[in-house]
């Protein structure tokens, strides 16, 4: 640490301890025979010190104040409160506004007091031990004639709690910063009449004899909104002040600096601020002010690590996304599984990390990540860090590329790093998301141009899947690039067709057009005849949508001669075909060729295929049966509808499944059901809200009105249509338009 970062942290750690009530004189002496300063001691009856910006926190404070209230109950089952988490997080403050809270109660008529213990300062040897305290604690709770004897006053102290448990008159003793168990444990009341609250950035309660933790989050978003308010002394627009909350991570300590700052300087807007705050490697310098710093409050946990572990730290910090895996994390630190996770259960501890979102995932708030991120580059090479993310990315994409197999395949032979059935290999592409698209982009900036691609190629067909559109599109022009750097005609073709996959999801057809037809052309130069077909495929799909079923019938032609002359079935093409052949009327060929198709995907293992062509059937028979009157073929076309959407439900495909929801819909209006009408209209409504789908709302909600309408209920059913219209007016979608301008002007 270098002089300024030890000023900055002695400065942040001695912030707030302006009024100090020094309860005893005496001189200590640390174990280098250097005299030491005396520990910071005093009644919790000293009411100015109870006022301060205290903002949100309701619910934990009830918490405490539940512990509290049973004081003066020998048969607690619990005298002593733990409230950890990471420095910042405002661990004092609550602390001590449920200590006053709990004195103007009067919970406690045999006294409080607070003892800071210093566990966390610059300087280890300014931490306060037990021998330390004993006197200034008995001077604070009011006990004039203490024992000259030093080994005589703990016994004292002791017998001191024990009278006043004895006549009723409980304490509260609030133990602040303690770093280990031995700050502590002889400091704890041997009466459960009493009640104790400890502060800590490790978690020791389980050490502690019937210690109760609560583990302190970040503040919510509104709570965080209301203090950088309260510490900026002026009113703040709503959104500005959001943005602020957002890059401090919610960490109270970042919200009060940001406001003091704000509070400092008049004339610096929020939003100025904000702008200052963006640039990631430079956002902890930003947050300091005067003596206090972010940096310096993660700097007192981290020096106390040991070199394992600070290590570890440093390199959680190189992870692409938000979470890690244990397996991913051992693959990042180069150990073994065990040990990579004995490590992180070593950070939880110290509140360096967090759990994640599920069993055996691990994440950093925002700010410590930063750090880490900064220790890292002072500490370890460059070498070492590119190292670490070339294995990781590398673990990614092998792993990605296993998962993407089940999608539309039935995989061989797994190896060691695959799935053993398809729905975990969706968890996996769904849990592991962020960190793929991510991975993506690190590996191109490494130089990594193979693996970036993969993790395109493999990814991309899930985040169409999930209609995560932005991400989808951006892994894929990373990946692009990647192969463009790195002289991979091939791969480049298959990006190419990946992007006009997106666009054709995302209903831009004529970007999806310019697309595949670059993929044609390059696959054609190259000889690589499966793209080339698979390309053509899917630029027939895009061409129907954009301009009719004849002029996608050319490139569907070319893409299954390709497949002929290989010798093999294309399921792909037959459902292409059964599409085209449904929309031109076709109805009873379709059928034929939809069928054939669908077994050859179940043959393959092509599940997304699978569902796509059941819907397809499904919509053929429910048109046919409109036609012939069957009743059923009304019937059979919902049931492969039905199964259709447990197929897209396996490939999570939510707007395939939406889609389904809404022809099961029509197919059950058109039998009379107007109850499982409706739910199937709703069923496909949220899946379509779900996916941010403007258009599909539109077209549900238009089903839903005209439904609502027929069935003689006008009101909900113009409200329907109303909101339809709105929906589609950025649509090119005139027929569907007209219907519901002409119900709305006949239902008037």
């Amino acid at each position: 640490m270098n002089d300024y970062e030890a000023r900055v942290t002695l400065g942040a750690q001695a912030s707030g301890q302006a009024r100090v009530y020094q309860a005893g004189r005496d001189l200590y002496v640390n174990d280098r025979g250097n005299v030491a300063i005396p520990p910071t001691v005093f009644p919790l009856s000293q009411s100015g010190l109870a006022q301060g910006d205290f903002v949100g926190r309701d619910g934990e404070i009830e918490r405490i104040l539940s512990h509290l209230q049973s004081a003066g109950d020998s048969d607690s089952a619990s005298s002593v409160l733990v409230l950890s988490g990471l420095g910042g997080i405002g661990k004092t403050e609550l602390a001590t506004r449920a200590a006053y809270i709990a004195a103007a109660r009067d919970l406690f008529p045999g006294g409080g007091v607070y003892v800071d213990l210093r566990g966390y300062d610059a300087l280890s040897d300014r931490s306060v031990y037990p021998h330390q305290v004993y006197s200034p604690v008995l001077k604070a709770l009011g006990v004039d004639a203490i024992d000259p004897i030093p080994e005589n006053v703990g016994p004292q102290f002791h017998a001191e709690l024990e009278k006043r448990a004895a006549v009723k008159r409980p304490i509260l003793i609030v133990l602040d910063n303690a770093r280990d168990p031995e700050q502590v444990l002889s400091l704890i009341p041997n009466s459960r009449t009493h009640r104790t609250i400890v502060t800590s950035r490790n978690a020791i309660a389980p050490i502690l004899p019937g210690a109760t933790n609560v583990r302190l989050d970040v503040l919510s978003s509104s709570d965080a909104l209301d203090l950088v308010k309260v510490k900026a002394r002026r009113g703040l627009p709503s959104g500005s002040s959001l943005e602020l909350a957002r890059l401090c991570g919610y960490l109270p300590l970042a919200l009060s600096i940001v406001g003091a700052i704000l509070a400092s300087d008049p004339e610096l807007s929020a939003a100025e601020l904000a702008d200052e705050l963006t640039q990631e490697e430079q956002r902890l310098e930003g947050l300091e002010h005067e003596d206090i710093a972010v940096r310096a409050a993660f700097e007192r946990s981290y020096v106390r690590l040991n070199e394992i572990h600070a290590a570890a730290f440093r390199s959680l910090a190189l992870s692409p996304g938000a979470e890690l895996s244990v397996e991913a994390a051992a693959i990042l630190l180069d150990t073994q599984r065990l040990r990579a996770k004995r490590a992180l259960r070593h950070l939880l501890n110290c509140h360096l990390v967090e759990a994640g979102n599920g069993p055996g995932r691990w994440r950093m708030h925002d700010l410590v990540r930063l750090y880490a991120a900064e220790q890292a580059q002072r500490s370890d090479s460059k070498e070492s860090r590119d190292a670490a993310q070339v294995r990781l990315v590398s673990y990614f994409s092998a792993r990605a590329e296993r998962a993407a197999e089940w999608t539309n395949a039935h995989p061989g032979e797994q190896q060691p790093d695959g799935f053993v059935d398809r729905a975990s290999a969706m968890e996996w592409l769904a849990v592991e998301a962020s960190n793929l698209v991510a991975s993506a982009e690190i590996s191109a900036e490494l130089g990594e141009s193979e693996t970036s691609a993969d993790l395109a190629a493999s990814v991309v067909p899930y985040l169409i899947n999930v209609a995560d559109f932005p991400s989808a599109l951006s892994v894929l022009f990373t990946g692009i690039e990647a192969a463009k750097r790195g002289g991979d005609p091939s791969r480049l073709s298959g990006g190419y067709n990946n992007l006009g996959i997106a666009y054709t999801s995302m209903r831009k057809y004529r970007d999806a057009v310019r697309w595949f037809n670059k993929s044609v052309a390059l696959a054609h130069s190259l000889g690589d005849r499966d793209t080339e077909a698979r390309a053509l495929i899917n630029l027939s799909g895009a061409l129907r949508e954009l301009v009719g079923v004849e002029a996608s019938m050319e490139p569907l032609r070319r893409a299954m001669m390709i497949r002929e002359e290989n010798g093999e079935g294309d399921g792909f093409g037959l459902t292409n075909l059964g599409i085209s052949l449904r929309e031109s009327g076709n109805f009873q060929e379709a059928e034929k060729v939809l069928r054939r198709a669908l077994e050859v995907h179940a043959r393959n293992g092509a599940r997304k295929a699978e569902a796509s062509t059941l819907a397809q059937l499904g919509t053929t028979l429910m048109q046919r049966a409109t036609r012939e009157l069957s009743t059923s073929l009304l019937k059979a076309g919902a049931n492969y509808l039905s199964a259709a959407i447990v197929a897209y439900r396996d490939v999570r495909d939510r707007q395939g499944e939406a889609m389904c929801f809404l022809n099961l819909g029509n197919a059950l209006s058109l039998g009379s059901n107007p109850q499982g009408t409706l739910e199937a209209y709703q069923s496909a409504l949220q899946l379509f809200r779900d996916a941010n789908d403007s258009h599909g709302q539109g077209t549900v909600m238009t089903a839903i009105g005209l439904t609502l309408v027929t069935q003689g209920d006008r009101g909900r059913g113009r409200s329907a249509l109303k909101e339809a219209q709105q929906l589609l007016e950025p649509f090119d979608e005139p027929d569907r338009k007209q219907l519901i301008a002409q119900h709305l002007q006949s239902s008037e």
